[in-house]
């Protein structure tokens, strides 16, 4: 049997989260900003602190949905609002990403993984925000960067062969 969790564990959490969304932020502004510079080396810490994000999310998922009777829609409301919030921070440093990459006849040295990563997270987090329990959340700008995401990665998926080098395998 599941234990069961109580509100302030639950806060306690959220406040976590919060910090780490901060951090995603201040990570992805460095990391797009570097990348900008074809240096791609904040990219591993970007992607660090948004697995933390992911790690923490994993633990309110479960607390939330054992909380005792005194269930908190507020809570749910508010780690919905913050998964959101990353989602789409995650989303827009996908695209500059990509967009600097898409750019590119051939990847730069040592980029080919981190291509790969972030074709792959792009496509989680276009798939998971296009679901019915985000799709009504969703600002314009966010809506407009999943086109863009959809449009980039038809053009990535369409050139991958040679942006990868698979055709010289």
């Amino acid at each position: 049997m599941a234990k069961t969790y109580n509100r302030r564990e639950v806060e306690e959490l959220l406040g976590a989260l919060e910090r780490s969304a901060r951090e995603v932020l201040e990570e992805a502004r460095l990391a797009a900003n570097a990348a900008q510079n074809s240096k791609f080396e904040t990219y591993s810490s970007f992607k660090s602190k948004c697995d933390e994000f992911d790690t923490i999310s994993i633990l309110i998922e479960y607390r939330l949905k054992n909380m005792g009777a005194a269930r908190g829609e507020d809570l749910e409301k508010k780690f919905t609002e913050l998964t959101l919030f990353m989602l789409s921070t995650t989303l827009e440093t996908s695209l500059r990403f990509l967009r600097i990459l898409a750019d590119r006849d051939a990847l730069p040295l040592g980029s080919r993984d981190m291509f790969l990563a972030e074709l792959r997270n792009l496509h989680r987090v276009q798939a998971k925000m296009s679901g019915d329990s985000y799709a009504t959340s969703l600002n314009d700008k966010t809506k407009s960067n999943i086109k863009v995401a959809e449009e980039i990665l038809g053009i990535i998926l369409d050139r991958a062969p040679s942006l990868l080098q698979l055709d010289k395998k």
